[in-house]
């Protein structure tokens, strides 16, 4: 109720500065900086055939604002867990929580009947497109309960959602309302975390900053990769050691 009531306010306050809103955006669309995405169907495999985890999402995903392939959050995942899952990464650039089934069947075809584990890396597009709050949980939480019931994931990570409020490439009026739909939204996730059992969500603090940053100023770089892929594997690992 509380999270309704915030994004009807939320709503409210926007919608006197939304022209100035939609003008600041539009300028900011046509002048960003397109990077390629790196990874938007990547498949990593391993020496352990019968462990595969995956990673599907929106842009982080895609791997946008690495330089390379090698460099991207899956590859890191890779390497940070020591190859033993084979891994599966899908993602779209753009992505909102109400599209990652179908990302998903798009390639079922080309993956694995079943997943271990599963990364959603998902909410930056949803706080941009400001989803209704029930409309985002529900979206996941169907996702989620597919995957439990049709691909026998036992355990899915989803980390923070983007730290929208401190894009530096976004002028901070926007800033602002992006920052208050993305608390929203994390409440959402916070709540669906203890309604079911299989989903973790990650929100860790963290330094978004500088070097995080790609040159777009939105999507994480390099270094920005390495950072949160580590501590999600740190996350995973310590899953396994629990479960063992």
């Amino acid at each position: 109720m509380r999270n309704r009531f915030s994004y009807f306010l939320e709503l409210v306050v926007l919608v006197p500065v939304f022209p100035i809103l939609y003008i600041i955006g539009t300028k900011l669309k046509n002048n960003l900086v397109k990077l390629p995405p790196r990874s938007e169907f990547l498949k990593l495999e391993s020496s352990n055939p019968g462990s595969c985890l995956l990673i599907i999402g929106e842009s982080t995903a895609a791997g946008v604002g690495a330089t390379s392939t090698e460099r991207t959050f899956a590859s890191h995942i890779f390497k940070n867990l020591k190859e033993q899952f084979t891994i599966i990464n899908i993602g779209e650039n753009g992505l909102k929580a109400e599209n990652l089934q179908s990302l998903f069947r798009k390639s079922e075809n080309e993956m694995p009947r079943n997943f271990s584990k599963t990364i959603i890396l998902i909410g930056a597009n949803d706080c941009f497109r400001f989803t209704p709050p029930g409309k985002f949980r529900t979206k996941i939480e169907s996702f989620i309960q597919y995957l439990v019931l049709e691909k026998n994931v036992e355990k899915i990570t989803i980390p923070l959602i983007p730290p929208v409020q401190m894009f530096p490439g976004i002028p901070k009026i926007m800033r602002f309302f992006l920052g208050w739909q993305r608390g929203i939204l994390t409440g959402e996730l916070e709540k669906l975390e203890k309604k079911l059992p299989h989903l973790s969500f990650e929100n860790h603090g963290g330094k978004f900053a500088g070097e995080f940053f790609s040159e777009d100023g939105i999507h994480p770089s390099d270094m920005g990769y390495e950072q949160i892929a580590s501590f999600i594997a740190t996350t995973i690992e310590d899953q396994s050691d629990q479960i063992h």
